[in-house]
């Protein structure tokens, strides 16, 4: 009972004693180039924090010049993309006019305030045609320059899904538009065949096909202008190439498998790609990590792809990676399942994935440093409202980098007694205890059975 009430205690006090660590094993200090005004400041998180942060950055603590601890988000590093989406023109048809026996002429203007015109679409429900455009631009009306020349329109469906009704427009600044289509109509084939026949008492004598042409003119049901507006916007999370701290190969003649044991950085991994000096090859690769149940250790897989190579004369293919949900681990394991083929010669491992950073509100003059490495920090609740409002209006947020990495001095910490109850070691030294005292208390009775009047 004694020994009990002293390790319950011994857990209290290194519970409590946790409680109120708020030391952190590294800190850095944040560099970025100070203004005289508020900043959102973007700082890239690299692999010394990655090593001995936490697996969910719970324990990133940003403290100011006066120790006073500030509000940050963690975002996941993406790429960006130039998109160019076009907007609508209001605008006016003012004239139509024809030209000789098949040409037309429109004329049209743009409402007041609207943005320049960068391009036009013919609105027409008409199907299998080619016209030539010409347009022509006025900011008066009266005095026309000429914008395009034989500017092609196309509906090609009646042999494949094709067509074209578009008109780019140069960089300009008129009001008044010119649409000449010099010859307006197209000649085709009618889709009906009139056929005749003469018979005599039954029997088809002859017989003639024909064809005739069928007339047909463009249609117009609108003319669109419209203006291009180019934005920048975020893509997919970025994919970063992240060096691996050490691996090694054995193969494992009972699978019939090469296995990769790789230790890294616990870089935030998505996949791992091989490298191999092997020219021609196809096999089954998967990626596994281990995991505790008890006394017993276990590898799950978590990916899995085929490694494939084929270098043939001009042929040159390569596929080398094996993709898995985002990991922060320091020990893997790739299993190449050769069956009865050669091993392949295995010349290095790259590990690929994510990357993040912290975003903060600077204050000018003020000073930063990031602390993390604690093991026992909880997960901070922070105001991140107006980081986010910031995000979502646009900012792109000014790139700050980390000084040198400054390790604290020594924490002498009291020994985790949950990491400590469930080891393999203490479990075995618990089943000991506990049959060296049953063996004991079995003497013992046996002693005193013995002891006992044979009566």
């Amino acid at each position: 009972m004694i020994a009990k009430i002293l390790l319950f205690a011994g857990l209290l006090s290194a519970t409590a004693w946790a409680s109120d660590l708020t030391d952190y094993r590294f800190s850095r200090s944040v560099i970025w180039q100070d203004g005289d005004q508020q900043s959102l400041l973007g700082v890239t998180l690299d692999e010394s924090i990655y090593n001995a942060a936490g697996d969910d950055y719970r324990d990133l603590r940003i403290k100011d010049r006066n120790g006073v601890e500030i509000p940050y988000l963690v975002q996941k590093i993406a790429g960006s993309k130039t998109v160019v989406s076009r907007h609508a023109i209001d605008s006016a048809i003012e004239s139509f006019n024809k030209i000789g026996e098949e040409g037309i002429i429109v004329t049209a203007k743009l409402d007041k305030g609207a943005v320049n015109a960068d391009g036009l679409t013919i609105v027409t429900q008409q199907r299998d045609f080619e016209y030539a455009l010409q347009i022509h631009g006025s900011a008066d009306g009266l005095e026309w320059h000429l914008l395009v020349e034989n500017a092609p329109i196309y509906d090609y469906s009646r042999y494949i899904a094709v067509d074209q009704r578009d008109v780019e427009l140069p960089a300009n600044q008129y009001r008044h538009f010119k649409i000449t289509v010099d010859k307006a109509a197209q000649t085709h084939l009618a889709n009906l065949t009139e056929l005749t026949r003469l018979l005599e008492d039954g029997e088809e004598l002859q017989r003639s096909e024909r064809r005739g042409l069928h007339y047909e003119a463009l249609r117009i049901e609108r003319i669109d202008f419209w203006h291009k507006q180019t934005e920048t916007v975020p893509e997919d999370a970025k994919s970063f190439d992240y060096a691996v701290e050490d691996f090694t190969v054995r193969q494992d003649d009972e699978l019939k498998a090469t296995v990769i044991d790789i230790q890294t950085r616990r870089q935030p991994l998505t996949g791992f790609a091989v490298k191999t000096g092997t020219l021609n090859f196809s096999r089954s690769a998967e990626v596994q990590i281990s995991l505790q149940h008890g006394i017993e250790c276990r590898w799950q897989t978590i990916g899995s792809a085929i490694l494939e190579a084929l270098n043939f004369q001009d042929i040159s293919h390569e596929q080398s990676q094996i993709g898995f949900s985002e990991q922060r681990r320091a020990n893997y394991r790739i299993v190449i399942h050769n069956q009865d083929s050669p091993p392949l010669g295995i010349t290095g491992v790259n590990g690929v994935g994510n990357g993040y950073r912290l975003l903060l509100l600077s204050e000018p003059g003020n000073r930063y440093r990031l602390y993390y490495g604690n093991d026992k920090a909880e997960s901070a609740r922070y105001d991140t409202a107006p980081i986010r409002e910031l995000l979502r209006r646009g900012y792109p947020g000014i790139a700050a980098e980390l000084d040198a990495e400054v390790a604290s001095e020594a924490i002498d910490l009291p020994p985790d007694m949950s990491e400590l109850l469930n080891s393999r070691w203490f479990l075995v030294g618990a089943i000991g205890i506990m049959l060296a005292v049953l063996a004991w208390s079995l003497y013992r009775v046996g002693k005193r059975v013995g002891e006992l009047p044979k009566s």
